[in-house]
């Protein structure tokens, strides 16, 4: 896969993203009220525009909810007072293990090889003490894929990026994590690993 340029990525998809439903962080809510589940932290990686960490942080009063990018330009004013913003590489999160009870990225592995995303798994893993939530595209989804080669036909190259099957989602796991389940959910995949 030929490597994105972040930097003009981020500044041409940020304020589109920003505006966007925190469709995710609805998600991770919905688990944790119907697991019974008030986490103390939470760890978004790759938070790209902040809004679904931002999101949990209104939504969970009291918990610890911390941003990590590697883009500075992610954590605006508003990002700073509400969460804990963090510019750091997932490959290498300044983190001690098990810090976080709850983690999760939105589609962060859609950019990475098979080999670079078990690594980003792996280190979400190493500091989650709960569960790990990692969303990535599904690849059977029809209509994602049409709306995708529209908006790269149009000369937006965020909108290249890998689709994954259950299986192989199954696969990237840690052997040492246990997968709960593998679903669908709107236009992506969620892979929930304990």
């Amino acid at each position: 896969m030929k490597p994105h340029r972040w930097d003009a990525l981020f500044d041409a998809n940020m304020q589109l993203y920003r505006d966007a439903r925190p469709k995710r962080a609805q998600y991770v809510l919905d688990f944790l009220i119907s697991s019974g589940l008030g986490p103390a932290s939470v760890l978004e990686m790759g938070a790209f525009s902040g809004k679904d960490i931002r999101y949990l942080a209104e939504k969970i009063p009291g918990a610890l909810c911390c941003g990590l990018d590697k883009e500075r330009g992610v954590f605006d004013e508003l990002a700073s007072r509400t969460t804990c913003c963090v510019v750091a590489d997932a490959f290498h999160m300044p983190f001690r293990d098990r810090a976080f009870e709850i983690s999760f990225h939105s589609g962060l592995i859609i950019v990475f090889d098979d080999l670079r995303s078990v690594d980003i798994i792996r280190e979400q893993m190493r500091v989650t003490s709960g569960y790990a939530f990692v969303f990535g595209h599904n690849r059977w989804n029809l209509v994602d894929i049409l709306v995708s080669v529209f908006k790269r036909l149009r000369g937006n190259s965020l909108f290249r990026y890998r689709r994954f099957t259950k299986g192989l989602l199954r696969t990237m796991a840690p052997k040492d994590a246990t997968v709960i389940r593998i679903e669908y959910v709107d236009n992506m995949l969620l892979n929930i690993v304990r």
